[in-house]
């Protein structure tokens, strides 16, 4: 099982935080999976889905920024939901640790095509990549 918190870091600020080469580099290398235009934690989506994919674990459980739900990031979750599924998911929290205070998205995946899921709490019969 994967668990984690990936960096917040928007699609616009790569460049500025990470420097023009690396912001190059991993989106060349990620091109064919992970959109450009999309922010730095769906790396870590993508990263994931392929330890499923790859049988290496069995559910991932990630938290986000709230744009992994739109544009570009959003692809990044929908490639995950045609060959698996989403089984929990909080669209709308907020996040209040060490001076931030924004809003993200938690979101826990696996490579079932079926089964129980929860959505903001509340039994759903599917969730959808947005």
């Amino acid at each position: 099982m994967i668990i984690g918190n990936p960096p917040f870091l928007g699609d616009k600020r790569m460049i500025s935080s990470l420097g023009e080469d690396l912001t190059r580099e991993l989106r060349s290398r990620f091109a064919a999976r992970v959109p450009g235009g999309s922010d730095f934690v769906m790396f870590w989506f993508d990263k994931a889905w392929t330890q499923i994919k790859t049988s290496k674990a069995i559910a991932v459980g990630l938290v986000a920024t709230q744009a992994v739900r739109r544009g570009a990031s959003n692809d990044v979750l929908k490639r995950i939901t045609a060959a698996g599924r989403i089984f929990n998911a909080w669209s709308d929290e907020p996040w209040i640790v060490e001076g931030a205070d924004v809003r993200v998205s938690m979101i826990c995946f696996d490579g079932r095509a079926s089964g129980d899921c929860s959505l903001n709490g509340a039994d759903a019969q599917h969730i959808n990549a947005d």
